[in-house]
This record gives structure tokens, C-alpha cells and sequence, in this order.
């Protein structure tokens, strides 16, 4: 089975809502993402980046560089399905800016010297990161959260493997979904993790089949795994992993981990919330950006009523004190139901000093009437919401820490 129709059913999982998800999010419990949070959000619908092939999940740093104080990571397929002739599967690219606005994209080394795409064209665009030749990594690689510390890039992101079953035949496939870790010094050359960051201990012993012969699409019972879709963040002197992973019921919640040592060690890793008990339930795609004491965390969580917008994904907000307890705000109204996806945050100051919440995120049109629905996302576009004094400061005084 081809990388192009694995990546076509996985992306028509993540795009579809689970029956399961409208009981969950019919409950008391979640009646918060039922509110509209539009009117305090700029939404002015215009493209950061594009048009490409699919491509998603922009994650925007702000780094110490006068000329380009802006830099990009995102994922996908840039010119064609499997980014053919290139590495197969979901490759990571890069883009610098010195706006935010426009937005230029790595094109690959020139005389040991990074060249760059300013014309817009994705046949140009080289990852800087591809797939590897392990069981955990020999698919694809995506979902890139970055963090800046000490001249040093430090970058989560999902590596996903197959591997045949005992016959050995193309048809019949496991899939490996993980964490994994890299570094660089200047964003585009990475040295990766030995292993990965963060991998269920049950990934290889309760087996997701996703070959045509298998009886469903979904993971298996009792699968609680398929870590993926990190977000990355160190607080302090610790480093501190959002997550999203397969919960048996529901559609996909979010997990939780850390690190107080070595970045590039899994030893070091823990999971501190995942399982039975996640920190936010129906949450696929978070990103997790902290403003001022207060955490925020995004979402295209699913499952709204017609009145809200229709039954597609939509950006959800949730705030946190500690980044442990979270509270479902609402949702900005989508770009119709088929768009507003893969929200990347990112909190900064204008030059007069107000604080913004900016989201950027994917688009595509919708599919015409008669013609055959395309998953793939053509835009990075981009919205933000100005935040008070008051959204910056914790509920219950300061912060909690553990």
C-alpha cells in the first residue's frame, strides 16, 4: 500500500468526527467550547504563505536576528503527493521573515550556503527533515514545535513508521506513531534523537493494523498510544511536551510530559498525563504558548452545532494556570467547515507593546459541489486576538508550580 493512500485515510480520520466525539462534547463538562469567542479575534483571511500542495502546521519562533526575527516550521507535501521525486512521506520545511507577512522559504545549500525561495514556488522547497530507515521513522516526519534556547533550536515533532506483518506482504502494515527529538544551530541542519522522546509503552504490544485487510481504520481496543503532534515549550529550567494520542471512545485527547535534563535523552522524559486520564479530551492538534503567567492552548477540536458553524473542526481556545488544569473557553468561527485547521500559536509584542495571540493556521477551499473532496491544504493563514492585562494574569492568583 502506497505512503499517498495511508496519508489520504489518516488525514480523512483526522478531517471526519467520530460519532463518539458528539457524545463527549454533548456532556456538561465541555458546554464551554460551545461558546463563540469570534468578536475579539482579527480575522482578516488573508494567505501568510502559498499556494503549495498540503502543507500545515506553521510553527512561528521569534528569534535574536535583526534582519529575519522570524522563523517558520512546517510540514507536509510541498509540489506533489509524497513530495515525489523527493523524500517520501511528510517532510519538515523552513521559512524566514522579517514580518511575519512575507515569507521566505528554505530551497536547499548552494556552495555550503543556504539558498532561498522568494518566488513562491514549492517545487523549489527542500525539507530539513525527511524520513529515516527505522521502524519508528521510515514514513514520514511532521508537527515541528520549536523552541529557542542558548543559540540553540531545539525541535519536537511526530515521526511515524511501518512495518510489515510477519508475511511480509505490502498489504498488510502496522503503523508506529512517536516523539521524536532534534537540535540545530542555525534551524535547518538537525542532529535527531537516537530514539524517541516519547513512545507508548504498549505501541508494539497492542499493534494498530492499517492495511486494507484490517477491520477498522481506528486503533485497536485498549490502544491508548499513538503519541503525536507535540508541543514544545520549556518553562523555567524544565522542558514541558503537549501531546495528542488515540483514546479508546473519543476522538483524539491530549497528553502531557516532561523533562528536567538532557533534552535529547528519552531517559529523561516522563509522562505525567495520557491514558484514561487526559488533560483535555477531544483534542487533536493542540499548541500550547504561554502569555505573560497564563498558559493558552489551541485546538481543532471537533464537533460544534449548526448554530456555532456546522459539525467540521473549528479553532478552540482552553486557558490554564499551571498548564496542567485546563479550561475550555470556546471556538472562533471557522473559514467554512472544511477549513481553519492545525492552529500554530505564538504570543508577542507589537512595537507599542501590546501583547497579541497569533494563530496561524491551514486553509483550503471548499470542495464544489460533484467534485471528489480533496484533504489537502493549500494556505498558512494567519489571526490574532490583543490580550488584556487580565488575560495574562492567573484565575487563582499566581500560577501553580509542581
Amino acid at each position: 500500500m502506497g505512503w499517498g493512500v495511508v496519508a489520504a485515510a489518516l488525514c480523512t480520520l483526522a478531517s471526519a468526527m467520530p460519532v463518539a466525539a458528539q457524545r463527549y462534547l454533548a456532556s456538561p463538562a465541555d458546554a464551554g467550547r460551545l461558546n463563540d469567542l469570534t468578536s475579539r479575534w482579527e480575522t482578516p483571511r488573508t494567505r501568510v504563505l502559498g499556494p503549495f500542495h498540503n502543507l500545515y502546521n506553521a510553527r512561528v519562533v521569534r528569534v535574536a536576528d535583526r534582519r529575519y526575527p522570524y522563523r517558520m516550521w512546517f510540514f507536509g507535501w510541498a509540489a506533489h503527493d509524497n513530495n515525489l521525486p523527493g523524500p517520501g512521506g511528510d517532510a519538515i520545511y523552513h521559512a524566514r521573515s522579517r514580518d511575519m507577512a512575507a515569507w521566505e522559504v528554505y530551497a536547499g545549500d548552494a556552495q555550503d550556503r543556504a539558498t532561498w525561495d522568494t518566488s513562491g514556488k514549492p517545487e523549489l522547497w527542500a525539507p530539513v527533515l525527511a524520513r529515516g530507515t527505522r521502524t519508528f521513522d521510515n514514513a514520514a516526519v511532521g508537527d515541528p514545535s520549536v523552541v529557542v534556547c542558548n543559540g540553540t533550536y531545539h525541535m519536537a515533532y511526530s515521526s511515524v513508521g511501518f512495518e510489515p506483518h510477519v508475511e511480509m506482504t505490502p498489504q498488510r502494515m502496522y503503523i508506529t506513531n512517536c516523539v521524536m527529538g532534534a537540535t540545530s544551530r542555525d534551524g535547518i541542519h538537525w542532529r535527531t534523537s537516537e530514539r524517541p522522546l516519547l513512545l507508548w509503552e504498549g505501541e508494539t504490544a497492542n499493534r494498530w493494523d492499517i492495511s486494507a485487510k484490517a477491520t477498522s481504520s481506528f486503533p485497536p481496543d485498549g490502544h491508548y498510544g499513538s503519541y503525536h503532534r507535540p508541543s514544545l515549550a520549556l518553562d523555567g529550567t524544565r522542558w514541558r511536551l503537549w501531546f495528542d494520542y488515540y483514546h479508546p471512545g473519543t476522538f483524539l485527547c491530549g497528553g502531557e510530559a516532561e523533562c528536567r535534563g538532557d533534552f535529547m535523552n528519552p531517559a529523561e522524559w516522563r509522562v505525567l498525563r495520557s491514558g484514561r486520564d487526559p488533560i483535555l479530551r477531544d483534542w487533536p492538534n493542540t499548541s500550547v504558548v504561554k502569555a505573560g503567567r497564563v498558559w493558552y492552548a489551541l485546538s481543532d477540536a471537533p464537533g460544534f452545532p449548526e448554530a456555532l458553524g456546522g459539525d467540521g473542526r473549528q479553532i478552540t481556545v482552553a486557558r490554564s494556570d499551571d498548564g496542567r488544569e485546563w479550561r475550555v473557553l470556546g471556538h472562533v468561527r471557522p473559514e467554512g467547515l472544511a477549513s481553519s485547521h492545525v492552529p500554530e500559536a505564538l504570543a508577542v509584542r507589537d512595537e507599542g507593546g501590546a501583547m497579541w495571540l497569533t494563530v496561524f493556521y491551514a486553509w483550503k477551499p471548499e470542495t464544489q459541489p460533484g467534485a471528489a473532496w480533496d484533504y489537502r491544504y493549500k494556505e498558512m493563514r494567519w489571526m490574532r486576538m490583543r490580550l488584556t492585562d487580565a488575560d495574562m494574569r492567573p484565575a487563582h492568583g499566581r500560577g501553580k508550580e509542581r
